[in-house]
């Protein structure tokens, strides 16, 4: 067939179609969306794992999505040398996308796990992933201008189709493809089905192949591959997370918000979400009765309080110390989180059955947003709150320490009540921590800070704030494993190597500083 000129498309009539014409066009039209559903499921799958890995998820998908537009530029240019075989060069190009793309999550966490080549290894998949990918798009729409007369329509219609196909991917990965297959699973069957689609495409376009029988044969060796992995991707995910991870995994699970790992070695337990240790179960009680009885002990009244993360329900077993409490709300986001610290037997022990001796609503909701309608939900406020929260290496957590959120929370504490929260490491992460106590400063808080040692974290760092003066001493006698209500006041005392050392800012919704504290923080050390 010969390609149309500009006379043809400006000023002829296209002929009709005939009905293999269609059927051709259809093909190709449903591959065009296969090809834009892959491409951008590829770009949140890497940037996905880079988050997972390194955190910071604003640098790493800004990092994956310049370097994949600038490689699908690189490879539209590379299209233009393709001057024959179109199908074949489009065929032989899928494939190789379905097998570079379906191992590309394993390949990273691979990369990661044996140290030093991650940021390289990802630059070049991501270029040669990219590259191919943006092979593919050219290449069929010159495949439908050798079937058709009528470009303009065609290309018209083509990127109608890629728009879609974009939005289908991107609204399946967060709530279909990670729940369910998580992340390696989700990146082998989008490979299968790129491979799929090239096997469809070598079918019904075998009279313009030169190489089918070449081309079957790769195909069939890719489906394969990317097949038998994707049967056994759950003992791969536990081979890979061996190596991340130094004890036995015994538990493992991808939310659509996180990634929730335990791990068990002898009496030890660990929580991992994201990758970051959460707690060991041979030392997490001095985390715990930091963060809780400093702040309690001091409260002539506590009937209400309100935990703001804390799934695990370990600050829920502290809060066992004090009977008055009537009601507890717990908020935190993830539902599978607070479902493992209710149900699963190894945390229903280090918790003492929390959930279920202690008088707590639990809400999975996002804590930024209960804070802020909490005024219009016509309930009394708390007398303590706790603030149990990940560190805030990426934006949807640095928010919950902005001056914003710190000042909404002002609404919801009793005149006379205490509010309590972990900061990070004022050792290993010192401007995140004085930065986040800059912070409920600038919201109008009274602050205390105060650390304790904490052996698998090391100097962790809190703080007590109040509307007004937080009380100088606790008004309960507590002794626990840790904490000792006698010796209270040495959790305040900072040496001169933990007291702030640079210069720091407030963290704010427009700039999140925190952010760029925690990476440079924790870059220095690791």
């Amino acid at each position: 067939m010969s390609s149309p000129n500009h006379d043809d498309i400006s000023g002829v009539p296209p002929q009709p179609l005939g009905g293999r014409q269609r059927t051709l066009l259809a093909i190709v039209a449903l591959s065009v969306g296969a090809v834009s559903i892959c491409g951008i499921i590829y770009q949140l799958i890497v940037g996905t794992v880079s988050t997972y890995l390194l955190g910071n998820s604003t640098f790493q998908f800004s990092m994956t999505i310049g370097l994949f537009m600038s490689a699908y530029g690189l490879g539209a240019f590379l299209s233009t040398r393709i001057k024959t075989r179109l199908v074949d060069v489009f065929v032989l190009t899928e494939i190789l996308v379905g097998l570079v793309g379906g191992l590309s999550a394993f390949a990273l966490f691979y990369l990661y796990a044996i140290g030093g080549f991650f940021e390289i290894g990802r630059v070049v998949l991501i270029l040669t992933l990219g590259t191919l990918v943006g092979l593919e798009m050219p290449l069929l729409i010159r495949i439908s201008e050798e079937l058709r007369q009528d470009l303009r329509l065609s290309v018209g219609q083509m990127m109608g189709v890629d728009y879609l196909g974009a939005l289908i991917g991107g609204v399946a990965f967060p709530l279909l493809l990670l729940p369910i297959f998580g992340i390696m699973g989700s990146s082998l069957l989008i490979g299968l089905f790129n491979v799929l689609v090239a096997l469809v495409m070598l079918q019904v376009f075998r009279p313009m192949l030169t190489r089918a029988r070449a081309m079957l044969t790769l195909g069939a060796l890719a489906l394969a591959l990317l097949g038998g992995a994707l049967i056994v991707n759950r003992p791969i995910e536990r081979l890979v997370e061996r190596e991340l991870y130094e004890d036995p995994i015994v538990f493992m699970e991808q939310t659509p918000y996180q990634k929730i790992v335990m791990s068990r070695r002898n009496d030890d337990i660990r929580l991992f979400l994201d990758g970051s240790l959460q707690f060991s179960a041979r030392d997490e009680y001095r985390y715990h009765e930091a963060l809780v009885h400093p702040a309690a002990s001091r409260l002539q009244t506590i009937e209400r309080v309100l935990v703001l993360g804390g799934g695990d329900g370990l600050a829920l077993r502290e809060l066992g110390h004090y009977e008055s409490i009537a009601h507890i709300t717990m908020v935190d986001l993830d539902p599978a989180m607070t479902r493992l610290g209710r149900e699963h037997p190894m945390l229903r022990e280090l918790n003492d059955q929390a959930f279920e001796k202690r008088p707590v609503d639990v809400l999975n909701v996002d804590a930024f947003n209960f804070v802020r309608e909490f005024e219009t939900r016509d309930e009394p406020p708390f007398d303590l709150i706790i603030i149990d929260l990940p560190d805030p290496h990426h934006e949807s957590l640095a928010k919950l320490y902005s001056v914003t959120f710190y000042v909404s929370l002002q609404a919801l504490l009793a005149p006379e009540g205490l509010m309590v929260a972990q900061l990070g490491s004022p050792f290993f992460a010192n401007r995140t921590y004085w930065g986040a106590l800059a912070t409920l400063e600038r919201a109008g808080w009274q602050t205390r800070p105060f650390h304790a040692n904490v052996p698998s974290f090391g100097e962790w760092g809190f703080a007590l704030a109040s509307p007004g003066v937080v009380p100088p001493a606790p008004l309960r006698d507590i002794k626990g494993r840790f904490y000792d209500s006698d010796h209270d006041r040495e959790l305040f005392y900072f040496p001169p190597d933990l007291r702030r050392r640079q210069q720091v800012e407030p963290n704010t919704l427009m700039r999140p500083v925190l952010i760029d504290y925690f990476r440079d923080d924790w870059r220095s050390w690791n």
